[in-house]
């Protein structure tokens, strides 16, 4: 083979993007797996003798679990390596998924949604530091969009793949598949991936030179800080506020979108089931664009306004989309509103899980840990307080007026709490 060959070939096969495209299935996976007991819900309920509420508390046990190792998950990533790490917990998020249909008791289904929730609380803060030991400054925000645009990929494959194996097997069948899946990935993970650009089997030369300022920029000595330490740091404890506004929206929309269309706009379910989907396909091309854009930005501006720029447009859209959405009798208007609503809300998941790369490289994990904490919260507030305000006001409009509100909050947050400086490390 000649030089130029060699040149084309190493072009074709740089390792990161094997890395990146793994961690993106990664997200795809937690999500198919946290969402598709949703749409067995009836058939479980009916099954066990479960009601609504008995139900409702299986989500609730995730969350739990979620919110209980999101900093500890977070430290471990910068300490051990997010590698290892991210295989634990896609393992054992595989391992419960699996042991979904053999729970015996609404307690032991209790137990294993928790663990389940304990598994995935890893998933992000673990990619993020491995991104953060992958991706020159240039890059970041184009491949965290990529892997947070999993979640829309993830929401939109769990229902049809789930309803099929139901319809065609039974309902336990999905959560086998989806265990098997996880478990033949993270095997593919362990093979591919390592914490140290140069110890992986895979890498170029050429890349590696690529990767030289961010390699050495982790070799580097530094003051290590505590969490809570960081939290007394403005640029941590104001994303991880901000992102609190964020992630409101993002699990009203995830745990009530179905209902909202059925309900307030009298589609069917055979319609939900098609024409659901377009704000997950938004969110998912939103979350890559603003990526893509974002990294531009950063090469004529400050990164900090390379950032804030596509957050204000997320806020303010997703805000204003909200609202026209609320307002309008149309059915079709109220889709459209709707979806680009959603669409507008993808882009700041590939700003929020940038900064904090761009803050701390070397603590990523931990910032991140520290920020979808505060997500989490937003995960259990949102679905009770949607619930709590369409039957204690029997209109979804307010629903609306809420979240508008809340992101239009989020976008004057920005200005002053969302920062891109290198504060850490």
């Amino acid at each position: 083979m000649n030089s130029q060959s060699q040149t084309i070939a190493q072009k074709k096969s740089k390792a990161r993007y094997w890395i990146m495209i793994l961690i993106f299935f990664s997200t795809v996976i937690a999500y198919t797996d946290r969402s598709n007991i949703s749409v067995v819900a009836t058939t479980m309920m009916k099954e066990f003798g479960w009601n609504e509420s008995q139900f409702g508390l299986l989500s609730s046990a995730f969350f739990l679990g979620y919110l209980l190792l999101g900093i500890p998950a977070g430290w471990l990533s910068d300490k051990w390596g997010g590698v290892k790490l991210l295989a634990f917990g896609v393992v054992m998020w595989s391992i419960f998924t699996g042991l979904t249909p053999l729970a015996w008791s609404f307690l032991s289904m209790l137990v294993v949604r928790f663990l389940l929730g304990v598994g995935e609380a890893v998933n992000f803060p673990s990619h993020t530091s491995v991104v953060s030991r992958w991706s020159p400054t240039h890059s970041r925000g184009r491949w965290q969009g990529l892997n947070m645009s999993g979640m829309a990929i993830g929401v939109m494959i769990a229902t049809p793949i789930t309803s099929w194996l139901t319809e065609s097997i039974h309902w336990h069948a999905s959560f086998y598949f989806f265990a098997i899946i996880g478990i033949i990935w993270a095997i593919l993970w362990l093979f591919i991936a390592t914490d140290d650009p140069r110890q992986n089997r895979l890498i170029s030369s050429t890349e590696l030179e690529e990767l030289t300022d961010v390699t050495e920029m982790h070799e580097k000595n530094s003051q290590s800080r505590t969490w809570v330490n960081m939290l007394k740091v403005k640029e941590v404890w104001g994303l991880t506020l901000t992102y609190f506004f964020q992630n409101y929206n993002w699990y009203l929309y995830l745990t009530w979108l179905p209902a909202y269309f059925m309900k307030a706009r009298g589609f069917s379910l055979l319609k939900v089931g098609i024409y659901g989907m377009l704000p997950w396909i938004g969110a998912f091309i939103a979350m890559n664009v603003a990526g893509l854009i974002s990294d531009r930005l950063a090469k004529g501006r400050s990164l900090t306004e390379a950032r804030r720029i596509p957050v204000y447009v997320s806020f303010i859209g997703t805000a204003i989309f909200m609202a026209l959405g609320a307002y309008t009798p149309n059915q079709w208007m109220a889709l459209l509103y709707i979806t680009l609503s959603v669409t507008c809300l993808g882009i700041n998941f590939a700003m929020f899980w940038t900064l904090p790369i761009d803050i701390g490289p070397k603590s990523a994990g931990t910032v991140s840990g520290i920020m979808n904490t505060s997500g989490t919260i937003a995960g259990i507030v949102a679905p009770a307080l949607t619930g709590f305000l369409i039957v204690s006001l029997g209109s979804w409009q307010y629903v609306l007026f809420v979240g508008a509100a809340l992101a239009l909050i989020g976008a004057v947050l920005t200005r002053f709490m969302i920062s891109a400086n290198r504060v850490l490390d």
